[in-house]
C-alpha cells in the first residue's frame, strides 16, 4: 500500500514537472498563440505562406503585433517556423574549425615552442617574468580557440531564432561571457610580456621610463575591463539569461565598452611598436642591419593591423535582435589577435635560434663568420690558415653594445641584443661574461 502510494506521488511529481517546462517554453514546433492572434488581426495568419512570406508585410504589421504580444522566445519560434515555411535559408555562420583560426594556432605553437627550447639552451638569458606572463597568454590563446569551438558548436554564429533548444543559446553566452574575460586578460599578458622582454635588451633611462608606464597601462587596461565585462550586468548571471527577457535588471552598453577597450589598445600599440624602433635608429649598425632587426619588432604592427580590423567588422556587425549572428565576426577576429599577440611575442627568441643553428640565414650581429673543424666561429676569430700567434680557446658569439650620441654622459645607458658567454683571446683578451653590459 505505502508502495503504490509513493509511486502515485513520484508520478504526480512527474507530471507536474512536465507541465512546469512546457509552461515555461513554448512549444518549439507549432506557431504560438499570440502569434495567430496577431494573424487575424492583420488578416495574414504566419501559417499561411502565400501571405506571410512576405517581408515587407510581416516585419510591418504582423512583426509589430509579435513584438508588442509575446515573449522573446515566442518571437523566436515564430521567426523559425515562418523562415521554414517559406523557405528562407538559414544563417550557418563559420565552421568550427577553418584555416582563418587553425593557420595562426599551428604558428603560434610552433614559435611558442622554438621560445620555449631557446630558454631552454641558454639562449637569450635565462627564464624571466617576460617568458611567464606569454606562456600563461599561450594558454589563454588556446582556451579562447577552444571555446570558440564550443560556442559554434551550441549554434553561435546562426540566427538567435534557429538555435534549438533554447538552453544553448544560454549557453553560447555563458561561453561568450568567459570568452571575453580571457581575451581581455591575454591581450594585456601577451604586451606585458613585450614589454619586459624589451627592458631586458634597452637600458637607456628614458626607454625605460616609457616601457615601465606601458606597463603599468597594459595592467589598469586589463584589471578595468575585466571589472567591467565580468560585473556587466547586475545581477550577473542575466549576462547569459538576459537575452529572454524574464528577468528584470541592469546591463551596461556593451558597444561603448568593447569600442573603448579595443581604440585604447591601438593607442597602446603603436607606442609599443614606435618605441623599441626608435631605439634601434640609434644603434651604431649599418643601415642593412637597422632595417633587419628594426622590421623584427615593427612586426608588432602586425597585431595593430588585426586590432584595426576588428573594430572596424565589429562596426559593421553591432547587433539588434541577432547577437549569436551578428557576434561572430568580432569573435572571429578575436581568436585571430590573441594569437598574432603570442606569436609576435616570439619572433625575437625564434630568430635568436634559427641565428644559433643556422647563422647563414641571419647575419645581423657580425660580419662574415669562418668555420674551423666545423665550430662556427664570431667575425673576431681569426680565419682558417692564418697564422695567428694565439689559438681559439672557444668559439662564442660577441654581442654589440652601444652608447647613443644623445646619452654619452649617461653611463647606465646602453643596449644588449645577444647574451654572451665568451673567452679572452690570446694576443687580444676580451673580457666578457653572459649578461654583461658595456
Amino acid at each position: 500500500m505505502r508502495l503504490q502510494r509513493n509511486l502515485l506521488l513520484y508520478g504526480f511529481l512527474l507530471i507536474t514537472l512536465v507541465v512546469c517546462s512546457a509552461a515555461k517554453d513554448p512549444d518549439l514546433y507549432s506557431f504560438p498563440q499570440c502569434a495567430l492572434s496577431c494573424g487575424e488581426q492583420v488578416n495574414c495568419a504566419p501559417d499561411d505562406t502565400r501571405c506571410a512570406c512576405s517581408d515587407r508585410l510581416f516585419e510591418g504589421s504582423l512583426g509589430t503585433c509579435v513584438a508588442a504580444n509575446c515573449t522573446i522566445k515566442e518571437q523566436f519560434v515564430t521567426k523559425r517556423l515562418r523562415a521554414k515555411e517559406c523557405g528562407f535559408s538559414e544563417h550557418e555562420g563559420r565552421p568550427a574549425v577553418e584555416a582563418a583560426t587553425l593557420v595562426p594556432l599551428i604558428l603560434t605553437s610552433i614559435l611558442f615552442i622554438c621560445r620555449i627550447f631557446a630558454k631552454a639552451i641558454h639562449l637569450g638569458g635565462g627564464w624571466g617574468w617576460d617568458d611567464t606572463t606569454i606562456t600563461v597568454a599561450y594558454a589563454l590563446a588556446v582556451e579562447i580557440f577552444i571555446v570558440n569551438i564550443y560556442m559554434i558548436h551550441h549554434g553561435f554564429g546562426m540566427n538567435m531564432w534557429d538555435i534549438i533548444p533554447f538552453s544553448n543559446i544560454t549557453m553560447v553566452y555563458k561561453l561568450f561571457y568567459v570568452l571575453v574575460l580571457s581575451y581581455k586578460i591575454q591581450i594585456s599578458l601577451a604586451k606585458i610580456s613585450v614589454c619586459l622582454f624589451l627592458l631586458r635588451i634597452f637600458q637607456s633611462a628614458l626607454f625605460r621610463h616609457i616601457t615601465y608606464t606601458v606597463i603599468a597601462l597594459n595592467t589598469a587596461i586589463g584589471i578595468t575591463w575585466v571589472l567591467c565585462d565580468s560585473l556587466q550586468c547586475i545581477p550577473v548571471h542575466l549576462a547569459w539569461k538576459g537575452w529572454a527577457g524574464e528577468e528584470q535588471g541592469k546591463c551596461i552598453d556593451f558597444i561603448t565598452v568593447t569600442l573603448t577597450n579595443a581604440l585604447v589598445n591601438i593607442f597602446v600599440d603603436f607606442a609599443m611598436v614606435a618605441a623599441p624602433v626608435y631605439e634601434i635608429t640609434k644603434l651604431q649598425l649599418t643601415k642593412k642591419k637597422k632595417v633587419g632587426v628594426g622590421l623584427m619588432f615593427a612586426m608588432g604592427l602586425l597585431l595593430t593591423v588585426v586590432a584595426i580590423i576588428r573594430v572596424v567588422v565589429f562596426w559593421n556587425n553591432r547587433w539588434s535582435d541577432n547577437q549569436t549572428a551578428q557576434l561572430q565576426p568580432i569573435v572571429h577576429w578575436s581568436v585571430i589577435e590573441v594569437q598574432i599577440a603570442v606569436l609576435c611575442a616570439c619572433l625575437p627568441a625564434t630568430r635568436a635560434l634559427i641565428g644559433h643553428f643556422m647563422p647563414e640565414l641571419i647575419s645581423v650581429y657580425g660580419k662574415k663568420s669562418y668555420a674551423t673543424n666545423g665550430a662556427p666561429l664570431s667575425s673576431h676569430a681569426y680565419p682558417p690558415g692564418s697564422n695567428a700567434k694565439g689559438e681559439i680557446a672557444k668559439t662564442m658569439t660577441y654581442s654589440v653594445n652601444y652608447t647613443s650620441r644623445a646619452q654619452r654622459d649617461d653611463s647606465g645607458s646602453s643596449v644588449e641584443l645577444v647574451e654572451v658567454d665568451q673567452e679572452s683571446l690570446e694576443g687580444g683578451k676580451v673580457n666578457g661574461r653572459g649578461g654583461s653590459r658595456v
